[in-house]
């Protein structure tokens, strides 16, 4: 975590943005830019975010102030209204006064800094930045809650509003025209805003939240498996006996590596706009790609015939009850949520020098997977016994449950274990029943047209 005060520590906001900027490994760290900032009325600065993800091409949703001072400046609303792209989308929203930047892929601002010249430059603000690898799964699902609330309550920037907000400034300037007619206006969603919830309220929407949409995407992956499995379907070099399980998800692996890719970054994004209207189109279109590959685009057969059998046969129930630390850490290297986490993870919390040091993904990844073997829940559970009490620790019916318990409850909750990792090896043990789901996985699903989320943890 950094503490972001401007000219008082020397840590400006745009330091985070050169940040955002890395290409790792010839992929651009941030994928997208998620804004929930009040005010925005420097057309100029605002580039320092705005005008870098446009720059950059990089997809933004941002969500300004709705009210009759004109938070967010008309030239800021033409940006996006003259750009025309459904992957840059702006919407106001009213009672809205947070300022949170979410680089999604390199981490989050939360803070007092509005899209300012003067907040990002001369004003005392504070904020905190949290890297990706510091965003546990309850800090993800808060961040999402917050986003998905303003989504849920925002007027859609239109050329009317983008009118009426001329208008009102215009008034404004003139000092005349009471505010009571800007709220008037038929193209504004009125909403009352937020009301008191309790902490246990809050709990129980995040776990319902959580479930039903972990559930919704199940199924959609249970009927991909069920399909693509099908002797029509199944390219030559996948086993017929191998799991559906896992004929889905590494269906969904060679999808998003080689048909989502826009150079250098995933631009799934797009695709869902493209598709959303007829998934069941775009799921067919890249079966018929999947069973034409005459061989497996990226190692997808192994991971089907061979990976996918050595991890359902380690993640048995007799077998993690002898699990050593050298068994965690071969299950670690095929698992692709922990290989990528292990890409983000920083080295301090790992345990390895901070600086002076570039480390490769396999060092990386080795001390991620001794960290994980030697951290303990709450109530001293280690690693093994919270994926033995997902798995194993009640009907099948309720695993969802207990794998909301292992990354919301901090009895069994571990460091560096999140619902990616998790949902992946769930899969693995049983892939029939549970298909892997990752980060990737929703991805894929997103590019097909499916409004899953993508968890970053």
């Amino acid at each position: 975590m950094r503490l972001i005060l401007g000219g008082i520590n020397g840590d400006y906001l745009r330091n985070l943005i050169e940040g955002a900027s890395v290409i790792d490994e010839g992929v651009r760290i941030t994928e997208s830019v998620w804004a929930a900032v009040a005010y925005a009325t420097d057309a100029k600065d605002a580039g320092s975010l705005i005008r870098w993800c446009f720059d950059q091409n990089i997809p933004l949703k941002f969500w300004g102030r709705l009210d009759e001072e004109v938070p967010v400046r008309v030239e800021i609303l033409n940006l996006f209204l003259n750009r025309r792209s459904p992957e840059f989308v702006c919407k106001l929203v009213k009672h809205h006064h947070s300022k949170v930047i979410w680089w999604r892929g390199f981490g989050v601002y939360i803070g007092s800094a509005n899209l300012t010249y003067s907040a990002w430059n001369s004003n005392v603000e504070a904020g905190c930045f949290f890297t990706e690898s510091e965003i546990d799964s309850q800090f993800e699902g808060d961040l999402n809650r917050l986003f998905t609330e303003l989504d849920c309550n925002a007027t859609m920037l239109t050329e009317e509003l983008r009118d009426l907000m001329i208008s009102r400034a215009k008034a404004i300037e003139a000092k005349k025209v009471p505010a009571d007619s800007f709220w008037k206006h038929p193209s504004i969603y009125h909403w009352a805003g937020l009301v008191h919830t309790s902490p246990k309220k809050a709990d129980d929407r995040r776990r319902a939240a959580f479930l039903a949409e972990w559930h919704a995407t199940l199924q959609i992956l249970r009927d991909i498996g069920a399909t693509v499995s099908k002797a029509e379907n199944r390219p030559s070099w996948v086993n017929p006996t191998a799991s559906h399980g896992a004929q889905a998800d590494q269906f969904l692996h060679a999808h998003y590596y080689h048909r989502t890719f826009d150079g250098r970054r995933a631009d799934y994004e797009r695709f869902f706009e493209l598709n959303k209207g007829d998934p069941v189109k775009a799921r067919e279109e890249a079966f018929e790609w999947w069973r034409e590959l005459p061989s497996a685009p990226t190692n997808e057969d192994v991971a089907i015939n061979v990976t996918a059998n050595r991890l359902q046969e380690m993640l048995k129930e007799e077998s993690l009850r002898q699990f050593s630390q050298a068994d965690f850490r071969q299950v670690s290297s095929d698992v692709h949520a922990m290989i990528e986490y292990s890409r983000r993870v920083r080295n301090s919390i790992v345990g390895l020098q901070t600086s002076g040091v570039k480390y490769t993904i396999p060092e990386k990844l080795g001390a991620l997977s001794e960290h994980v073997w030697m951290a303990r829940s709450e109530n001293g559970a280690r690693v093994t016994d919270v994926i033995q009490h997902i798995l194993y620790g009640g009907p099948d019916d309720l695993l969802p449950e207990r794998l909301w318990d292992a990354v919301a409850d901090p009895k069994w909750k571990l460091e560096c274990m999140g619902i990616s990792a998790y949902g992946e090896l769930v899969g693995w043990a049983m892939p029939d029943k549970f298909p892997p789901r990752n980060g990737r996985t929703s991805k894929a699903l997103r590019s097909l047209g499916y409004d899953v989320l993508v968890h970053v943890t």
